[in-house]
């Protein structure tokens, strides 16, 4: 029989591990279930009849001249463009903040002629609502902290990272080789998900799905560096890191100045943007008050800098802890 050997142990670890992940948790069946429905949602109102193009869009409007008064009726924007504006120059709010502020009153008729306008809106449509809303705010949140606060949550919830323990590794080994073993599966299935959600999106979906997969691939390495500390710290890993996903996440990115920097998503949404920029030249923030974008090497730098100091400070952490049982 060979004798232990610390580097054989170290990487039979790392597979162990990949393997490990390949059954999916509660939690991660949680998050695919999401990642069903929420396709499916962006599926149908891709194939609809108002998709998510502005010249499509119904919206309930006045009719001045109408003997019933102000009854609302229906009329898109594209109808009342052509027939209301010669007349009335108050426009009614538009599904997104973007077309009111490139074009008012009579303007809007001519930018209903313009194509590039009409295909940048339907695109910032779609980004707004499914890069920015779904995936970003839930989907790589939830998908992350599925597989990194299991990989050593799991171990101490099943009373086997003891045995783990005594492999001729030391803790901070051990907490390196998890981590080696679920990255690879927070950036793969971060990166599939994203990829589903865009080519049910159609062709701004594949827009997007080119724009973006660089930001995703630095915001699921992010994350899950972060929960993985979490997995190893703490006992109960999967609520602590919905509280920190639902609570701080979102409370800090809603308020104004500069606390929100201290999160993970204020510098993925960074990327979003100014990827979205460099497409889009007319693309500004709409408060600079609650969210002022930093530039792409402050963002890549940051997000970087994060994932290695979580890193190191999770061998650090895990190798002062003293084995306990199940723990």
């Amino acid at each position: 029989m060979a004798p232990p050997n610390a580097f054989r142990a170290f990487w039979a670890l790392v597979l162990f591990s990949l393997r490990r992940h390949a059954k999916i948790r509660q939690l991660g069946w949680v998050a695919l279930g999401l990642l069903a429905i929420l396709s499916g949602l962006v599926l149908v109102v891709g194939q609809g009849k108002t998709g998510w193009r502005l010249e499509t869009r119904i919206r309930k409007v006045s009719n001045p001249k109408d003997e019933k008064g102000d009854d609302p009726i229906g009329m898109s924007y594209k109808q009342y463009a052509d027939e209301r504006l010669p007349f009335y120059e108050v426009l009614p709010s538009t599904p997104e903040g973007f077309a009111l502020k490139v074009g008012l009153g009579t303007a809007l008729r001519f930018k209903m002629a313009d194509q590039k306008f009409l295909d940048d809106f339907a695109f910032l449509s779609f980004v707004r609502t499914v890069v920015f809303g779904y995936f970003l705010s839930f989907l790589l949140p939830l998908l992350t902290l599925a597989y990194a606060s299991g990989a050593i949550g799991a171990e101490r919830e099943s009373r086997t990272l003891i045995w783990l323990l005594t492999r001729p590794l030391p803790r901070w080994a051990v907490y390196l080789a998890k981590y080696l073993g679920t990255m690879p599966w927070c950036v793969g299935v971060c990166g599939a998900a994203f990829a589903v959600m865009c080519l049910c999106g159609g062709e701004y979906g594949r827009r997007a799905l080119f724009l973006y997969w660089p930001a995703v691939l630095a915001g699921s390495l992010a994350f899950g560096s972060l929960f993985h500390l979490i997995g190893a710290l703490f006992r109960w890993p999967a609520v602590i890191g919905l509280v920190y996903v639902f609570f701080f996440e979102l409370l800090v990115g809603a308020l104004p100045g500069s606390l929100k920097q201290l999160s993970l998503s204020f510098y993925v949404r960074s990327l979003f943007y100014n990827a979205t920029a460099s497409a889009i030249e007319s693309v500004k923030p709409e408060n600079v008050d609650v969210f002022a974008p930093t530039d792409p090497t402050t963002a890549w730098v940051a997000l970087i800098a994060a994932s290695v100091a979580m890193t190191l400070a999770g061998m650090w952490l895990f190798g002062r802890q003293e084995p306990k049982d199940g723990s």
